[in-house]
Order: C-alpha cells, then sequence, then structure tokens
C-alpha cells in the first residue's frame, strides 16, 4: 500500500463508507499537503491564504461542544459550508454566519478550501463577493464512500471481529503493525483495519486496476470444507475469497492498486432462490457496478477453484515449496474472446518460465461446455483462473497467489 503516513497533527482519519458487503475500498483523508493548519480562535490557512470550509454531507446537528451530548444549537442543511475556526478530537468548530461558533462531526462533512475573504454560505450557494472556489491543486483529499469492512482485535484476519465500520465513521489510526493500521475506536480501545482494503491519498479509488472477484465464492476444499454435496465443497468462511484477498494484498505491494469483490453471490442466489447456473449473472452485476465506479479498471480475475481432479494433476513442488495448479479458462462465447486468450497465453508462458509447471495451460470452452461467456467481454483483461481443485489446501493455493501477483506484475510492468 503507497503513502501509509499522511498525518494531520500525528493522526490519520481513516473513513471507512457504506455498501452491501465487507469489504471497504477508502481513501484516507489527507489534510498535511503543505498546508498550515491551527487550533483554537484562528482560521485554517495555507500560504496562499485559503481558509478550510466544512460543506455539509447530510441534514446534521450543530452542537454547543465537540460532542454528542453537547446541546443542539443549530440544524445544517445538505450542501450548507461553514469556515473552520478549530477543532477538537473528531469535531470541526466553526464560525456561524449569525455571530458565534459551534461544533459538528467531522464525520458528516466534507472539507474544502476557499478564499479566506468568502464569506459563510450557509445555504450552499455562492460566496457573496463572487470568488470562485480554489483550483483543484489547493483542494485537499476528499473521502470516497465505498463498503463496508470489519475491524479486528489484532493484526490479521485470524483475530476476532470486534465492530464493523459503516456509512459515515471515522477513526484515527493511532499505530501500524505489518499490513494493518490500528485505530482508535469512539468506545474506547482499538482494533485493526487491513490496509489492502483501503487506499490513502495517493492511491484514490479512482487508480484501482485490477478486480478480483469469485462467482462461486464459497467453493473450498476437502479438507476443510463444513459441507459437501456429492463432488462438491463449500464453505462460508474458509473457502477461494482468501486466495483472492492475498493476490490482492500482494498485488498492492507491487504497486497495482487492487479491489476484491466480497459480496456473498451463494447468498444472492438462495435469497432469490436461484439456480446455482445463474450464478454469472448475479456476479455480472457486481462487475458492472465496479466498472461504473472505478473507470481505471482493466484486469478481471474471477478466480475458482477446480473439482474433485486428482491432486497428481493439480499440485507441483518447485523450489520446495507445494503450489496449487492454476488453468486459465476462456469462453468462447463472445467476439473479443481471441483477445482474452491471447493475454492467458502470455501469462501462461511467464508463469512456467518462472515457476516450471505451476499453470495447466489455457482451456477455450465453447457454449456445449458451460456457460462459455464467464463475463470476459466486459474486458480484453479478462480471466476465469482455476486455482487447484478440491485435494489442494488453502496454503498451496496462498502459495500460488503469491505467484500469480509476482508474474502478473512483471506482465504489467512490461505493458506501461
Amino acid at each position: 500500500m503507497r503513502l501509509r503516513n499522511q498525518i494531520l497533527g500525528g493522526t490519520i482519519i481513516l473513513s471507512l463508507l457504506s455498501g452491501g458487503s465487507d469489504s471497504a475500498y477508502a481513501s484516507i483523508q489527507n489534510l498535511s499537503t503543505g498546508k498550515k493548519l491551527s487550533v483554537g480562535a484562528q482560521q485554517y490557512t495555507s500560504a496562499q491564504n485559503k481558509e478550510t470550509i466544512a460543506k455539509i454531507l447530510d441534514i446534521t446537528n450543530l452542537r454547543k461542544g465537540p460532542g454528542l451530548e453537547y446541546e443542539v444549537v443549530a440544524k445544517a442543511k445538505a450542501g450548507a459550508s461553514y469556515p473552520i475556526v478549530g477543532s477538537k478530537g473528531d469535531w470541526y468548530k466553526l464560525s456561524l454566519s449569525s455571530g458565534g461558533t459551534a461544533y459538528v462531526a467531522n464525520w458528516v462533512v466534507e472539507t474544502v478550501e476557499s478564499n479566506s475573504s468568502q464569506s459563510n454560505t450557509n445555504s450552499g450557494q455562492k460566496p457573496e463577493n463572487g470568488n470562485q472556489p480554489s483550483s483543484d491543486q489547493d483542494k485537499e483529499a476528499i473521502v470516497n464512500i465505498v463498503d463496508t469492512t470489519n475491524l479486528r482485535k489484532g493484526p490479521g484476519l485470524d483475530y476476532e471481529i470486534v465492530t464493523k465500520a459503516r456509512a459515515g465513521e471515522s477513526f484515527p489510526v493511532v499505530g501500524l503493525k505489518g499490513d494493518w493500521y490500528q485505530v482508535s475506536l469512539p468506545s474506547g480501545g482499538t482494533a485493526y483495519v487491513a490496509n489492502w482494503v483501503v487506499n490513502t491519498g495517493v492511491a484514490k479509488q479512482s487508480d484501482n486496476k485490477v478486480y478480483i472477484y469469485h462467482t462461486h465464492n464459497r467453493e473450498s476444499w476437502k479438507n476443510v470444507s463444513g459441507n459437501s454435496n456429492g463432488i462438491s465443497f463449500d464453505d462460508p468462511k474458509v473457502n477461494i475469497t482468501l486466495v483472492g484477498k492475498k493476490l490482492a494484498e500482494k498485488l498492492e505491494k507491487k504497486g497495482i492498486s487492487s479491489m476484491v469483490e466480497e459480496t456473498d453471490f451463494t447468498e444472492r442466489l438462495n435469497e432469490q432462490k436461484l439456480s446455482y447456473t445463474k450464478a454469472y449473472s448475479e456476479s455480472r452485476k457486481a462487475v458492472n457496478k465496479a466498472m461504473k465506479s472505478h473507470a481505471s479498471l482493466s484486469y478481471f480475475f474471477d478466480i475458482h477453484r477446480d473439482a474433485d481432479v486428482p491432486r497428481n494433476k493439480t499440485t507441483v513442488v518447485i523450489n520446495g515449496k507445494t503450489y496449487a495448479r492454476i488453468m486459465f479458462v476462456i469462453g468462447d462465447a463472445y467476439s473479443t474472446h481471441k483477445e482474452n486468450k491471447k493475454f492467458a497465453e502470455a501469462l501462461n508462458a511467464l508463469l512456467n518460465k518462472k515457476y516450471p509447471g505451476i499453470s495447466r495451460g489455457v482451456l477455450l470452452k465453447s457454449a456445449h461446455q458451460g456457460n462459455a461467456e464467464y463475463n470476459q467481454s466486459v474486458s480484453n483483461g479478462s480471466l476465469l483462473l482455476e486455482f487447484g481443485g478440491v485435494n489442494n489446501s488453502l496454503e498451496e493455493n496462498l502459495q500460488t497467489a503469491e505467484a500469480f501477483a509476482d508474474v502478473f506484475a512483471e506482465y504489467y510492468k512490461s505493458m506501461k
């Protein structure tokens, strides 16, 4: 994760924003881009004599002091703007047009800059003196809303979930341990959030290049599965999604911004009483939503686990490490499938060069063999990846995720 320490007075404000799953991709508000911020009766100003404005996102209460226990002195409408004259904890102190001051929680506002000669715009209208808003380079990074996420007791996915971070919540970052931010909770104490599910002010949402999802998200392995039905081995927790998360984590470390879709498509099918064959229709909705929100996405990896294939066909040992082998599946029921096939073949060659035998090759499927589109028509960088089979282990798949990230990063950099 790039740029981990954009700090305001020793504190990073991490905003985690809502949606339907446990994944979160947020931006950290950067209030330290060379601007001097003072607290108390003075204005927040920069060298260019800009003042920081709090823009209200929704109808909210302005209070007499910095806390929900203080008396409400006024209501602010969405779009209203107030100069910030100080701060205390998670609360901004605002200057009111009627005179005096009031406090507003920092999680219900955006902060922007205006010329300090501008007056309050409490109705969201243009400044009375006609001054225009500051240019893009003068503006602060703004928090972007995406999704909910789990906050955990310790720095790892194996730690207990303490709470969920929801829309509008902000948490000061008080520490960093490995790939996890330690955040302060409003109720007291701390919790941890993974750095690969947030973007900093440098790696904004719009920079995401890789979208990772799992159409058959509960696919698991024989040695851990809590549910088996014939040759199907599924589990609601220990499943293929952990492989996708590992891949995203490794890509981030190599400077490739990635996002992981954690929608439980199996649950969606159950809720709608739809058959398993409709899974790709459900995952396509998520793909379309991601593309609409993140125009920069170029690569779409749908990660699966193959069926009950003999272990000796889905496993390889390289330099003493055991890997689950990868198979590329390309459907031919769309006009640009040859481009995706070329992409798969290029990665297949790189994989086997760097990790001999790790790839099972590229399989082209026609309509009579299955879906044959697999949501791959959205991009020439779309792949369905079969990681191992039911006879492999999670650990072997995680090794493979790391190897694939290594090879894809090499490919990605060669294409820039």
